[in-house]
């Protein structure tokens, strides 16, 4: 009897291990969260990930509306999940913790990188609300860019076992009566102005480097810079294209041009208000611009820090990366045929527009860039060199050019190379 025991006891065991092996191993995969399903809604890559969580009203009514370019209205939500993947290389998601997103800064921008996090998600049943806020961090610490509080929330559905968005609401919170916020506006503003400032003077320099090579010989006044084209017998051409700088006054600050021969001038920024606690800046024809704290453009002359050395055009360049021979993509050396810009352009395909850099766009800077570019047999641009540039605007030109697309010269029935050259204007309406 106990030997039927043992044996039952042992078969028992037996069985409850393979059942529970069985059930271990055919666990299902956890549900998709509502944070998840917005991450995929966004920046997913599958097909359909946008629509997958989108109400079923919502699709309807979406597909019926078309556009203006016959685009269904479901192309507005399209677009901005495809705007929110386009820099998916800079930018990390997460599904847990409280950091939702993070994105590295854009050139030129005022900050490291911006952080989403998620400030709630509340679960109750069916839905779920997602809370998100927006920093922006310089140096490992918040720098309160934004003199607001800016979030949004996110109101999600779960139907038919997927998430789904019914609802987003965004909050701006001014508190105006808080010093801590009005010491921000401040701030923001004076470092704005100062930003302005430097900008600005990188903007005269090179107008009057520009204004040199034509006119043999440096402008005494910046009215000069933006109003050449009016003097009798100049060539029909502005240097200086900022209105506001041209007239001596922008920003809280006050520009000015002295010392002026056919080789030498001399430009200072300085603070309009001289309590301010803001710096004067000062430059010539070097291109060094120097800075001094008490906002006074004599000291800036005279023992002012540098704020930056000037950097050659030749710094910026672009090459795709090789493949047997640089220019071609073979393993023999090709001819290079030089053609002019207008052929060039008549064989443009695909012309990626230049995003125009947000600290040149707020202190209205404006100008002309021209590469010399080698394209290939295929029509790729393989190598861009700066001929002439501004320095503030050469990379989003670099960054825009690399991208376009031609059609193949043709010589004696054979693709070639080709070496021509491409300008690039950056212009900004005048208010």
């Amino acid at each position: 009897m106990r030997s039927f025991s043992g044996v039952a006891f042992a078969f028992a065991l037996l069985v409850s291990s393979s059942v529970c092996a069985r059930t271990a191993t055919s666990q299902p995969v956890p549900p998709q969260t509502a944070r998840q399903a917005l991450i995929e809604m966004f920046f997913g890559e599958g097909p359909g990930h946008l629509e997958k969580h989108l109400s079923e009203n919502t699709l309807r009514t979406y597909q019926k509306l078309g556009g203006a370019n016959g685009q269904s209205g479901l192309g507005t939500f399209s677009m901005f999940a495809m705007q929110a993947k386009s820099a998916k290389e800079k930018f990390e998601t997460f599904d847990t913790g409280s950091t939702f997103l993070t994105a590295a800064g854009p050139v030129g921008a005022s900050y490291d990188k911006m952080e989403i996090t998620v400030e709630r998600d509340e679960l109750v049943g069916d839905q779920d609300q997602i809370e998100l806020a927006m920093h922006l961090v310089s140096n490992g610490k918040d720098e309160g860019v934004f003199p607001y509080t800016l979030r949004f929330i996110f109101s999600m559905k779960m139907e038919s076992e997927v998430w789904r968005l019914h609802e987003v609401d965004a909050t701006i919170r001014f508190p105006l009566d808080d010093p801590a916020f009005l010491k921000i506006v401040e701030e923001q503003q004076l470092r704005q102005n100062e930003q302005t400032a430097l900008l600005s003077l990188r903007a005269v320099n090179t107008a009057e480097k520009s204004y040199q090579s034509a006119q043999g010989g440096f402008a005494c006044t910046l009215s000069a810079l933006g109003s050449a084209g009016k003097q009798s017998g100049a060539a029909n051409r502005t240097y200086l294209y900022d209105s506001q700088l041209a007239s001596g006054r922008k920003n809280g600050y006050t520009f000015a041009l002295s010392g002026c021969d056919t080789s030498h001038y001399q430009v200072v920024a300085e603070p309009e208000s001289p309590d301010s606690g803001q710096r004067a800046y000062c430059s010539d024809e070097s291109g060094v611009v120097r800075s001094s704290r008490d906002g006074k453009a004599s000291t800036c002359r005279v023992s002012g820090e540098v704020v930056e050395e000037k950097v050659p055009a030749a710094n910026i360049r672009f090459s795709a990366p090789a493949q047997g021979n640089a220019l071609s993509g073979t393993s023999q050396p090709e001819q290079l045929v030089r053609i002019a810009q207008g052929v060039s352009t008549g064989l443009l395909l695909n012309r990626v527009p230049p995003i125009y850099p947000p600290v040149a766009r707020q202190a209205r800077i404006q100008g002309t860039v021209v590469l010399k570019a080698i394209i290939n047999q295929t029509g790729d641009v393989v190598s861009l060199e700066l001929v002439s540039d501004h320095p503030m605007l050469a990379p989003a030109a670099v960054d825009a050019v690399k991208q376009w697309k031609y059609k193949p010269y043709m010589l004696n029935g054979n693709a070639v190379v080709v070496e021509t050259q491409v300008t690039v204007n950056f212009t900004l309406s005048e208010r």
